[in-house]
């Protein structure tokens, strides 16, 4: 009644998002002056799919709607159009003959058009709820990208959410997009870029062999192989990688020294930079130990096999990509094109970011990465496929402490890898958040990569580019 006593109010919203049929008891009793508006709202037919691309429309406590994470977010201008003004609202108020107008969602907002693939979403969404679950794991990204262009075919994060129901949503955190908003030691997935740094300084080589004992002190500082592994020989660079020896991170890392090995990482190929992807509530990838003044030989060594460092999943693949574009890094993209109301198509042109790998350096190295996979007991054999050349690399990175004092005992498993080598189509990035019951990505994280890859190159028609026998 308070509400009903104003002075000179001609207007007073007194309930919103009433159910349907308590909109039907009130006309029914035909109040004077009540008037009821049905107001427009988003709806999501496929409930929880691409929830976090998507994001949702919500409103505030005034009633006011507007784009709350996703897509949603980010391109809400664009989607909302231009609509009234308030000006026009109040007048149209007053007049008598315009009620509830600011609850309308406004008209005449253009249609995106995504890159999104909807079967090969629908698969990465299955597989890793599947493989989350399997492992109950706390959480888990897939991002699979089309390595000529930058386009993102598919954007799955674990938990999801029902875009309908978001509002029954109790931990807020499961609305943000850990592929873009989280950072994470990745662990072994990062050898490759330090290989990198090696093989561009030029002082090593596909042929650079290290004697491995399995343990190297650094300062008061152990650094061993994972599980202890001690080979006491001398070991290739195709080695290093398809067994992840740690000390061949090392050994690479202070061959060409830490200078070299920081300013590699971020002024050439700009690791800390945001990839500016079209999605909203992006974060850099942090490399702040290594610039820092008191930074010691512990912090390179220990970087050099992706420890002490933090990277976001989706910077993660994009610099990865680069293994499959002759060293050129493209601008990942999730909106393909904008089609105004007016009829006018606005496309998405994919963009080159910069030659950040030497085409001679990518040359030697993909063979090593197709390694890892294609090699004896490598850490990668079980995202092998059947007629399919594919290459890439695990990740097992722990898990720090959360008061910065050394490391728990969970994990994140990652495998990023990419296919087919002769002609990449696809880079894919599979993530298990502290999956239970296992040590290694190689069980979790790659034959979840290779369900996903598989599924896309048949999808795709594309065609096999070598004889290559599926893991026994």
């Amino acid at each position: 009644m308070q509400k009903l006593s104003k002075q000179n109010d001609p207007y007073e919203a007194l309930a919103r998002g009433v159910s349907q049929a308590t909109a039907e008891t009130l006309a029914a009793k035909k109040i004077q002056g009540l008037t009821i508006q049905e107001r427009k709202a988003r709806y999501y037919p496929l409930g929880s799919f691409a929830s976090h691309v998507i994001g949702f429309v919500g409103s505030d406590a005034a009633g006011n709607l507007s784009g709350q994470y996703g897509v949603e977010l980010k391109y809400d201008d664009v989607l909302r159009g231009a609509g009234p003004t308030q000006q026009n609202i109040q007048a149209l108020v007053e007049k008598g003959s315009f009620l509830g107008a600011h609850d309308l969602y406004l008209e005449n907002g253009a249609v995106l058009i995504l890159t999104i693939d909807p079967n090969i979403q629908a698969e990465a969404e299955r597989d890793l709820r599947d493989e989350a679950q399997k492992w109950n794991a706390k959480g888990g990204n897939v991002i699979v990208l089309d390595s000529k262009t930058g386009a993102i075919r598919a954007f799955a994060n674990y938990p999801a959410f029902d875009l309908n129901a978001y509002g029954k949503v109790k931990d807020l955190s499961i609305f943000l997009n850990s592929g873009t908003s989280l950072r994470y030691e990745p662990g072994s997935v990062f050898k490759p870029f330090t290989l990198a740094a090696g093989l561009t300084q030029g002082s090593i080589t596909p042929d650079t062999q290290y004697f491995d004992s399995g343990v190297i002190r650094i300062g008061n500082n152990v650094i061993h192989n994972a599980g202890n592994s001690a080979p006491n020989k001398w070991i290739s660079m195709a080695l290093f990688l398809q067994r992840s020896y740690n000390l061949g991170a090392v050994f690479i890392e202070r061959t060409i020294g830490n200078a070299y090995f920081s300013d590699f990482l971020v002024k050439t190929l700009h690791f800390e930079d945001k990839t500016n992807v079209d999605l909203p509530q992006e974060i850099n990838s942090s490399f702040a130990n290594l610039k820092a003044k008191d930074a010691v030989d512990i912090d390179f060594a220990t970087a050099a096999f992706g420890q002490g460092i933090a990277v976001t999943p989706i910077k993660l693949i994009q610099m990865f990509s680069a293994f499959t574009n002759h060293g050129i890094v493209m601008q990942p993209y999730i909106v393909d094109a904008i089609k105004r109301a007016d009829g006018s198509v606005q496309a998405t042109i994919p963009k080159q970011l910069g030659q950040m790998i030497s085409s001679s350096v990518v040359d030697k190295e993909v063979p090593l990465l197709e390694s890892v996979v294609s090699g004896e007991r490598g850490s990668g054999m079980l995202a092998r496929i059947a007629g399919y050349r594919i290459a890439g690399k695990t990740g097992t990175g722990d898990i720090a402490n959360e008061n910065g004092t050394g490391y728990t005992n969970r994990v994140n498993h990652t495998f990023v890898g990419f296919g087919p080598v002769t002609d990449p189509r696809f880079v894919i990035l599979t993530r298990l958040e502290e999956p239970q019951g296992v040590r290694y990505a190689e069980t979790t994280a790659v034959p979840l990569f290779k369900k996903i890859m598989k599924f896309a190159l048949e999808y795709y028609g594309i065609p096999p580019d070598a004889q290559i026998s599926p893991t026994p």
